[in-house]
């Protein structure tokens, strides 16, 4: 799982640097239109758990879906491409173990930030717990998952460098697909094997107490491999 330690890091010196530009984000959104999904052409909404991952309300998810966290633990897999036919092949052929490791990096990093922001925690001890939480929680076995629901989108999207939308012409605008796939997993088993991996990881600096008090509850709930763009808004 080394691919998995690389990803941590690297989303968590994302996250040390959103904070500082958070305001200028705000401020240079980039609108994306939804051009086509299931059920467009007849008028029906886009299911609530699919706004819910676009707009990284983990919380949303389970309620729209209806499915009961104290009874099951969600993952919220999903891909990118050009190609729906390609997308509609990969749910079916989901790289489990790969994706739930994306999970965990990106709630690891989230985390990570959190901590330091609420604290005068020094950073490079900061990375070691990160280091040796990523490679505890990669040892843990991701069995009985069970497929809910799928969804896609087909999204346009203004190309880099593109200021004035209403003049642009069609070749200013990049086109893809993205697709979502919602699992669940027993909650018991699930936190039999949490619980193991946090306590697998000593407790030798403040920062590693911190990050596995907040990893606890944040790893308990509905888990997105997809990192939360603040930098674009969605036109739903």
């Amino acid at each position: 799982m080394k691919a998995s330690k690389i990803i941590t890091i690297a989303i968590f010196a994302t996250c040390m640097g959103t904070s500082a530009f958070a305001a200028k984000a705000k401020e240079q959104k980039v609108k994306i239109e939804i051009v086509n999904r299931p059920g467009m052409a007849l008028g029906t909404e886009i299911p609530g758990w699919v706004e819910a991952v676009l707009e990284g309300d983990n919380k949303q998810i389970a309620k729209s879906l209806k499915i009961d966290t104290k009874e099951s633990q969600i993952f919220v897999f999903s891909n990118q491409d050009d190609d729906l036919e390609f997308l509609k092949t990969w749910t079916d052929q989901v790289d489990v173990q790969r994706q739930v490791a994306n999970s965990f990096s990106m709630a690891v990093g989230q985390s990570a930030n959190a901590v330091l922001q609420g604290s005068s925690g020094d950073e490079s001890k900061m990375q070691r717990s990160i280091e040796q939480t990523v490679k505890a929680l990669s040892a843990m076995e991701i069995n009985g998952l069970m497929k809910e629901a799928q969804y896609w989108i087909q999204f346009k999207k203004p190309k880099a460098g593109v200021k004035n939308i209403k003049k642009a012409k069609e070749s200013d605008f990049d086109y893809y697909y993205e697709y979502y796939v919602v699992f669940t997993m027993n909650r018991n088993i699930y936190d039999t094997q949490l619980d193991a991996a946090l306590n697998g990881v000593e407790d030798n600096a403040s920062e590693t107490v911190l990050l596995k008090k907040a990893l606890s509850e944040n790893l308990r709930a509905p888990l997105i491999d997809k990192a939360q763009d603040n930098s674009v808004e969605y036109e739903f």
